[in-house]
């Protein structure tokens, strides 16, 4: 199956640069690592230090996970490099199965150039064509370009869990927590018949 969105064909970044979008292979995992190292050094944006995952390790849960092929797995190439992951997980217990929980990472210098829009629509357009009811995120709060994103593409806010992570020095970080119902983006809840959520 095509994912929506990720045809291999190259794309314009606002900034005039070259990228493609493509489903991720699992020659691709160790390329992932290094992407999520590096987004993880700059300390801001994953709840995950670098202390706590080896490159080696998570490289081969990258490539077991693309292997078995019930989770999304996208990455933005440029001029060869991947620079850009989104991720889609299923949730596997029989209660929240219709739920997609997602996650990007993007290279610092990759950000604001119009990829993760395109990335979100791809997730929107798989997580519609898997029947799920519910697609999640957590998000840092002061993590603000993405929330906008986020929002732009139709996600609600749904709460805060505060003091979640134990960030750089000891500080706690809180976790916003967002949604986007592919239902109510077809027929908005004032539309709608029958129950709710």
């Amino acid at each position: 199956m095509v994912t929506p969105g990720a045809t291999g064909e190259a794309q314009t970044a606002r900034d005039g640069r070259r990228w493609t979008l493509r489903r991720a292979r699992p020659t691709d995992a160790r390329a992932l690592a290094r992407l999520f190292s590096a987004v993880r050094a700059e300390g801001r944006w994953l709840a995950t230090p670098p202390s706590a995952v080896s490159e080696p390790s998570e490289s081969y849960f990258i490539g077991e996970m693309i292997r078995a092929g019930d989770s999304l797995v996208i990455v933005a190439e440029a001029d060869g490099d991947v620079v850009v992951n989104l991720l889609v997980t299923t949730e596997r217990s029989s209660v929240s199965d219709h739920v997609g929980v997602l996650s990007i990472a993007i290279l610092d210098g990759w950000r604001d150039v119009g990829i993760g829009t395109a990335l979100m629509r791809t997730a929107q357009e798989w997580t519609r064509e898997h029947g799920l009811a519910k697609l999640a995120l957590g998000v840092f709060p002061d993590n603000e370009r993405a929330i906008a994103v986020y929002e732009h593409v139709g996600f609600e806010r749904e709460g805060l869990r505060r003091m979640q992570y134990r960030g750089a020095g000891g500080a706690f970080r809180d976790e916003l927590l967002m949604a986007w119902f592919p239902d109510e983006a077809e027929h908005p809840p004032h539309k709608r018949t029958g129950g709710g959520r």
